[in-house]
């Protein structure tokens, strides 16, 4: 046998031909030592339930934490709760709720008060208040049907929507603001779809640009504009901003009005998604509805985006540039994965689920999605010699064996593999091995006789619940010999 680079970066969009790749709920390693092989191959972290704030069938509108607390809006009621065990320390009363019933909303801790603002009004939560009491309506918010909201160097900001104007409130007071305290955006001829912060500069992502803009401590609205620092990358979608390893990832939209996954380091911005995918995404009716998390597996930064109108789902690792789509459920249809918002809450990462109450969080450790299957499917790259005709009579996956369950369903752990013949267009019958059973640590994955062919692309794909890990995949392989002459 030899050694193959089955396993790559591309993704099947544009033509079967170029890469028929896939990669779902896995992610590559990078092993600097290539003491076995040079990547290896995980699976995703599995769901874990961890509580829920109602009993009504509706989807959490947004999260938010700091040191102690989880902060979400659940349908029309604002809940603060303890990040350790889940217990519900406050609520908006019944005579303040939230306006409306749906839609996402934006959530800004800061040291003393949290500011939420959903389109339509902005409310505050006094940290500082008598336990259960401590919710208002801002009576004079200026920035009427602002999405999002920032906590920028002392000051909550939000945007007027539809224009270059964004607010600026009373120091560390969500519940003033000056009428005067406001500024426009100063170039370009894009409105603001959203404000943010990045190491205590304020940002604003426009329809067409972004720009940058300081503290300068005059009164009453302190800030001005880093003129150097403007570029010319627009926001494609309001939430799918999320900060992770120390700047912002967010869908950008280029000058061509194209949507790249992009980001922010510093004053910088950096493109991280590939063509492939992109390709992907530009046969979608809309990505303005985009939303997206964050977690970490180890020193992987995960940075997940979902697109709702498509019904699909992608995590980029920002530790090695490679993207994989990831889904929720059996289904050999691609669809999207459960989760929707994250927040940091006392040194909690939560996860909210796109069409329940259930908030969950990530364990590596665990291979469900809170009981559900988890597809883990592998489409490699083309197998060729030169387009000459060739035969495959073995192919070797080099996996983690004998990580089978006790009892049920993961007891004797099964993987699939089809082949196909034509640049990854038809696939052949599906054909199962074992993975061994618990403690089967010597069990061999391998499959025979491919026949004959000048190009081959192998489809992997395990639904058992268990440990995921590919390490290398070996073939043999030999040239087909032209028959013998006669006379």
């Amino acid at each position: 046998m030899r050694v193959i680079p089955l396993f790559g970066a591309g993704t099947k969009s544009k033509s079967a031909v170029v890469t028929s790749q896939r990669r779902l709920n896995v992610y590559f390693e990078n092993r600097p030592d290539g003491d076995k092989s040079k990547v290896a191959i995980y699976g995703t972290p599995g769901l874990v339930a961890s509580f829920k704030v109602s009993n009504l069938p509706a989807p959490m509108r947004g999260m938010a934490g700091d040191a102690k607390y989880l902060y979400v809006c659940f349908y029309n009621q604002l809940y603060v709760i303890v990040a350790s065990n889940g217990v519900v320390m406050a609520s908006n009363p019944t005579q303040v709720p939230v306006n409306t019933t749906s839609g996402n909303v934006s959530i800004q801790p800061s040291p003393t008060q949290v500011l939420f603002v959903d389109g339509a009004a902005a409310y505050l939560y006094s940290l500082t208040a008598a336990p259960g009491t401590g919710f208002s309506q801002v009576a004079s918010f200026p920035a009427t049907g602002a999405r999002t909201v920032t906590f920028c160097s002392g000051f909550f900001v939000a945007e007027q929507p539809s224009t270059q104007t964004f607010w600026v409130s009373n120091a560390y007071d969500g519940s003033t603001w000056n009428a005067l305290a406001f500024a426009e955006a100063s170039s370009g001829e894009g409105t603001i779809q959203a404000v943010d912060q990045l190491n205590g500069v304020l940002i604003l992502f426009m329809s067409n640009a972004m720009e940058f803009w300081q503290d300068v401590g005059t009164t009453p609205e302190p800030f001005a504009p880093i003129q150097s620092a403007y570029n010319d990358w627009g926001l494609a979608a309001i939430f799918s901003r999320a900060h992770i390893n120390q700047g912002i990832a967010f869908l950008g939209l280029t000058t061509n009005g194209t949507a790249q996954l992009c980001f922010l380091n510093g004053f910088s911005v950096q493109v991280i998604s590939d063509a492939d995918t992109e390709a992907i995404w530009q046969g979608f009716s809309t990505v303005a509805d985009a939303v997206a998390l964050t977690y970490q597996v180890d020193h992987h930064p995960m940075y997940q985006i979902s697109f709702p109108s498509a019904n699909r789902s992608w995590i980029f690792d920002l530790s090695t540039g490679i993207s994989s789509e990831v889904q929720t459920g059996p289904s050999v249809n691609p669809s999207r994965h459960w989760g929707n918002f994250s927040a940091l809450a006392g040194g909690f990462n939560y996860i909210s689920d796109y069409a329940t109450n259930q908030i969950y969080q990530m364990n590596p450790n665990v291979y469900t999605d809170n009981g559900q299957v988890i597809i883990r499917e592998i489409i490699t790259r083309h197998v060729l010699s030169a387009f000459n005709r060739v035969r495959i009579s073995l192919l070797y996956l080099d996996m983690e064996t004998g990580v089978g369950l006790q009892t049920g369903q993961g007891s004797n752990p099964q993987i699939m593999l089809q082949v196909s013949r034509d640049n990854g267009r038809r696939w052949s019958a599906e054909r199962w091995v074992g993975l061994g059973a618990v403690g089967k640590y010597l069990w061999r994955v391998a499959w025979r006789r491919f026949g004959i062919a000048r190009d081959y692309v192998f489809r992997i794909r395990m639904s058992d619940p268990v440990k995921f890990v590919i390490t290398e995949g070996a073939i043999k392989l030999s040239e087909r010999q032209p028959a013998a002459k006669l006379g």
